[in-house]
């Protein structure tokens, strides 16, 4: 019995002595990815047909270094300041203008005259992070390993422009999508975490956005235990090289120099229904970004996309409290209906929801109850989604309108 005594008190001062030995482990207070095994992503000298592309990477969930494959476009070479400022932008709506180069989501977020950004970012801690301009789509080809007729007709998200003096971080995020990033100027950095091997580790405690509130400048093991457990790839990429993101891949990134990068963002669960053999054998490099439909992520609320949404709001949890769920669902809006005392109709819409998937009624649901969610119940959660979100725009849209009248 004394022996038995002697065992547990060791093993509980071995326990402690772990937990202590966290604050000299090596990355602890250093930048995201730093002082852990890391190793290079796979790269190719040219970027791969979209057959070959698709079943090695797209299919099989693995991220994909192109050497040169954004040089192709126009913009590799006309992307100046220069040649910006001397585009007829008459016709386009403002810009959206970060204003702080380290990410936070709740910074103040600017809408500003294209040329008036070309003009001032290069001596402000200004950042654009916007559509890619109508005006110079043209400039831009879809990346080669893409252009397949169905993707290039039902499945295109978003192309976004990144387009800063540098020295920006972003967050420790995932996406919801599939993403090819090419890089037109300046350097990057990204640090890739395999989600199927290490999403148990890296807390994205912010379910509202799919991100981590961890300082990536400062990574504390203390408040981030798992970070000091995983195995990170890492990517460095120079002009006129893109990147395969692979769909909810956990990644950060940094940017160095004067930056310009494109991501081309799509639906992921379109890939299924993707017909290689009417993929371009041969790269079209008439395919420009002007010429396609980028459809948005209101279009992307199907019942695949909730129920993916709803697995990343239990991060490395095995279940999520109804409290918790309403923030995780509506983020900002949460506190906006709040602010301006709108009732409480959109509990009840969050109820409904949340009731279809907590099939116990013990107010929290499960990994195992989201797994076992029928797809009768995923189709009124997104009946009933679509219906919170019509009230969402009445409520905050008139809300808006009032204060505008104020002013």
């Amino acid at each position: 019995m004394e022996y038995l005594y002697a065992l547990i008190v060791i093993m509980v001062c071995s326990c402690n002595k772990i937990k202590a030995d966290l604050t000299k482990a090596p990355g602890h207070l250093k930048p995201f990815g730093h002082g852990r095994p890391m190793v290079e992503v796979e790269e190719t000298a040219i970027a791969p047909d979209p057959e070959t592309f698709w079943k090695n990477n797209v299919y099989a969930l693995k991220p994909l270094k192109m050497k040169g494959a954004a040089s192709i476009s126009p913009a590799f070479t006309k992307w100046t300041d220069d040649y910006f400022l001397s585009v007829d932008m008459s016709n386009e709506e403002t810009v959206t203008v970060e204003t702080v180069k380290k990410e936070s989501r709740q910074q103040k977020v600017l809408q500003m005259d294209f040329h008036q950004f070309v003009k001032e970012y290069n001596n402000s801690e200004i950042y654009m992070v916007n559509s890619v301009p109508q005006t110079i789509r043209n400039d831009v080809i879809l990346p080669c390993p893409i252009q397949c007729q169905y993707l290039a007709e039902k499945g295109l998200v978003e192309a976004l422009m990144w387009y800063s003096s540098g020295g920006t971080h972003s967050v420790v995020h995932t996406d919801s999508v599939d993403n090819i990033n090419c890089l037109y100027r300046g350097r990057k950095e990204f640090i890739l975490v395999d989600p199927s091997k290490y999403g148990d580790k890296v807390d994205l405690d912010r379910p509202e956005g799919s991100y981590s509130a961890v300082d990536v400048d400062r990574v504390d093991y203390t408040l981030y235990p798992g970070l000091a457990e995983v195995d990170y790839i890492h990517v460095s990429m120079e002009p006129g090289d893109c990147l395969y993101i692979p769909y909810r891949w956990i990644h950060q990134v940094r940017s160095y120099g004067n930056n310009l990068a494109v991501n081309i963002w799509w639906n992921h669960h379109i890939a299924p229904e993707v017909n290689l053999d009417l993929c371009n054998a041969l790269c079209d490099h008439q395919m420009t970004l002007d010429l396609l439909e980028f459809r948005g992520f209101g279009e992307m609320t199907t019942v695949d996309g909730i129920r993916d949404h709803f697995e990343s709001f239990l991060g490395i949890s095995s279940h999520i409290s109804f409290k918790r769920f309403q923030r995780a669902l509506l983020g900002e809006d949460l506190e906006m209906l709040k602010e301006r005392n709108a009732g409480d109709e959109y509990l009840l819409y969050l109820r409904q929801i949340f009731s279809l998937v907590d099939t116990n009624g013990d107010d929290i649901f499960t990994k195992r109850e989201l797994k076992e969610t029928t797809q009768e119940n995923w189709t009124q959660i997104q009946k009933v989604m679509r219906e919170m979100e019509s009230y969402l725009d009445r409520t905050l849209g008139v809300a808006d309108d009032n204060e505008h009248d104020e002013l």
